[in-house]
């Protein structure tokens, strides 16, 4: 004990000199303070210009260094609509002495010369916020006007209109760029786009903005020509052939990649391509163009040797089966371009570079130069969910184990309901280049609603992406040990407490949504098999389907709908009773099933004391019509509609409930934070009048 504390008082010691010798050896930094942009910006602020400064900032500031910090809060106040800031400086002298003046963010004015400041405070007036409250487009008729206004009012919201049209010159000829980057694209390739009048209220923020726009003649492809310096192509016979299409620059450059392709194939990794256009006179104010291609092929040009570089730890042998191109190939961009993007799906390289020595020549050697990650990660997870509470856990990735680009994943999460632990040991394109796999250790131990949830096994998946399909199939083979200790269920067999399962599972999962965290427009699906049977190792037989869809897309501005429909059934054909283990019963509730139950609730009951009563079928769907309030706040209404079956021979249901409800969202990089109350309009008697859930994420 008393060498313990010896040690202990040693590294105390120890700590305390160092932390003194770094006090004194640390330079103090010259002090910069922000006011008048709120608690959190003035803080975010002043951390920008500090970073701004970098190794300039040192125990003085010069009176360039005050300027430019200046002009910088008013350039971050300029995109928010703040276009005339008034910003007053106090600067501490090292003589002692206190300056105290305005900042001209025109540059007018310029500030006392020659400052020396040790500390300066940055004290800020943002002024009225101007805002865009009308803008006029004349001369479009190829768009609407509802569809040009769009491009000033990307959203709608109910409250804080100001910010959301925040208006800024450079904002609204952004704005005015893109509609003619819009006609250009549709052939319109005169088209301009001006803004001619601009009228400020200064006093109310108002700006009304006029818009004018010259669409001029559309022009339509008459005929393609190639004038080609070197061989000729047979791929190149359609591209001769194509007329009677609206011409862009776009649509030129498209030409262009077409043609360099066709060479690349062949072995021509230097084909240019220069696109000339031949307008002839307006017609009907349609204008037919003649388009010119003038390629010059270069020679071609055949591969030598690939190599690797920059490697540490990853053998050789896991990179060339990525780059499945040899010497005396023709050198095709397209494919090196594909073996560089296998590269880097091995998960284990920062980046992956290509070049070419020599970088010209008959014979090119590809050299990819790798940049590996950490072979060792940990993070922290974290989460809320009104049943589960908060959980919290730790993630330890281990990556390129023995240098064969393999991962290994250890999962620890605990929550006020549940402990789990899952190891997952993944091989990336186990079978040729499309086909991963791995294998998985999981425990899990939960409290349910009405029983206590234990189970333990191990998973061996195959993974490909399905192109015809658009998405991602897995097959896998599990065995697991499944308990249910102290059952509420009036539906749990005494005898089926414990069992061991041995099952086949099957997915297929297509995801076209636009972002998964914050999904406004696009559609995801999937299903899912886990088939059962006592010949593959397990003592029980069953069939448990699930299959759903979600969809989402916006109604007017501002506004989204969003949809999900999902649906699960378990048979037990084989088995030689209609008993099943509780832990494959479904037990519909909680923030992401209907929301007027918690977690498992919605599951009927019967008996006294009442039990819970596992489903076998059940259908659910959900609708949500959300509004924006702001830019990251929005309001909820929605509905979900359940329909359940204790008994398969009662199929798809034969209980509906359902809930209608209120939320309210925010915002954040991993998802909407969720505040909403179901309220139950068709229920059982038993059940109760609504649930309030507070939880993260998307529901469907």
């Amino acid at each position: 004990m008393k060498r313990g504390r010896l040690i202990l008082i040693a590294v105390l010691v120890l700590f305390c000199g160092l932390a003194v010798t770094w006090a004194k050896d640390k330079i103090p930094s010259a002090k910069v303070k922000v006011r008048g942009l709120g608690w959190i910006e003035d803080r975010t602020t002043r951390s920008a210009i500090e970073r701004l400064w970098g190794e300039k900032l040192g125990p003085e500031l010069d009176t360039n260094q005050i300027e430019d910090a200046a002009l910088f809060i008013a350039s971050n106040l300029a995109p928010k609509g703040y276009q005339r800031p008034t910003i007053t400086v106090k600067a501490a002298l090292v003589d002692g002495s206190v300056k105290k003046f305005p900042v001209d963010t025109t540059l007018m004015n310029a500030p006392p010369p020659s400052l020396r400041a040790k500390s300066v405070y940055f004290d800020v007036d943002r002024g009225v916020r101007s805002y865009l409250k009308d803008v006029t487009v004349e001369g479009l008729d190829t768009l609407s006007k509802t569809a040009a206004r769009e491009y000033f009012f990307s959203e709608v919201a109910l409250v804080g209109g100001k910010a959301a049209r925040a208006y800024s010159p450079g904002r609204v000829e952004r704005s005015a760029d893109a509609i003619e980057s819009t006609l250009r694209q549709r052939g319109y390739a005169e088209a301009t786009v001006k803004v001619v009048e601009t009228h400020e209220d200064q006093k109310t923020g108002e700006v009304v903005v006029k818009v004018r726009v010259n669409q001029g003649a559309r022009w339509d492809l008459s005929s393609v020509r190639l004038e080609i310096e070197g061989p000729d192509l047979p791929e190149l016979a359609s591209i001769k052939a194509r007329k009677g299409v609206p011409w862009s620059t776009f649509r030129g450059q498209d030409l262009a990649e077409e043609i360099r392709h066709a060479y690349y194939k062949k072995g021509y990794p230097d084909v240019r391509v220069k696109i000339e256009t031949n307008p002839g006179p307006p017609v009907d104010n349609v204008r037919p163009v003649e388009v010119v291609a003038h390629v010059h092929t270069g020679m071609q040009v055949g591969i030598g040797q690939v190599k690797f570089t920059g490697q540490q730890r990853t053998r050789e042998s896991v990179l060339r089966r990525r780059v499945q191109i040899g010497p005396g190939d023709p050198l095709n961009p397209l494919e090196l371009d594909k073996a560089r993007y296998r590269l880097g799906r091995l998960g284990i390289f920062n980046s992956v570079d290509l070049s070419y020595q020599p970088p010209d020549g008959p014979v090119r050697d590809p050299v990819f130069t790798l940049s590996e990650q950490k072979p060792l990660e940990t993070n922290l997870m974290a989460g809320y969910g009104s049943y589960e509470r908060l959980r919290g856990g730790v993630e330890v990735i281990q990556r390129n184990v023995f240098g064969r680009a393999h991962q290994s994943r250890l999962q620890l999460v605990q929550s006020f309901k549940s402990s789990r632990v899952n190891y997952t040991y993944s091989v990336p394109e186990i079978f040729g280049e499309s086909v991963d796999g791995s294998a998985k250790l999981f425990g899990l131990r939960r409290e349910e609603s009405a029983f206590r949830r234990e189970e333990f096994g191990s998973t061996i998946t195959l993974k490909r992406n399905l192109p015809f399909l658009g998405a991602d199939g897995t097959v896998g083979y599990t065995y697991q040990s499944l308990r249910n200790n102290d059952p509420g269920v009036s539906s749990a067999d005494p005898n089926l407490r414990h069992t061991r399962v041995a099952s086949i599972d099957l997915s297929l999962t297509h995801d076209g949504r636009d972002n998964p965290l914050r999904p406004r427009k696009g559609f995801r699906w999937y299903t899912q098999a886990e088939l059962a049977q006592r010949q593959l190792g397990g003592q029980t037989d069953y069939q448990r389907i699930e299959l759903g869809a979600s969809y989402h897309t916006s109604w007017g501005r501002g506004r989204w709908i969003h949809a999900g429909l999902s649906h699960g059934f378990i048979t037990t054909f084989g088995a030689s009773g209609g008993n099943l283990i509780v832990n494959k019963l479904f037990f519909p509730g909680g923030e992401s099933s209907i929301r007027g139950y918690r977690e498992g609730e919605a599951a009927p009951r019967e008996g006294f004391p009442p039990k819970f009563v596992g489903q076998k079928t059940y259908a659910l769907l959900n609708l949500e019509l959300e509004q924006a309030l702001t830019k990251d706040w929005s309001v909820i209404l929605f509905t979900d509609d359940l329909g359940e079956a204790t008994s398969i021979r009662h199929y798809p249901f034969d209980t509906e409930l359902v809930t209608v409800g209120l939320g309210l969202r925010y915002q954040t990089l991993i998802g909407p934070v969720r505040l909403e109350y179901g309220y139950n309009a068709k229920k059982r008697p038993e059940d109760t009048k609504g649930t309030l859930h507070f939880s993260i994420g998307v529901p469907f």
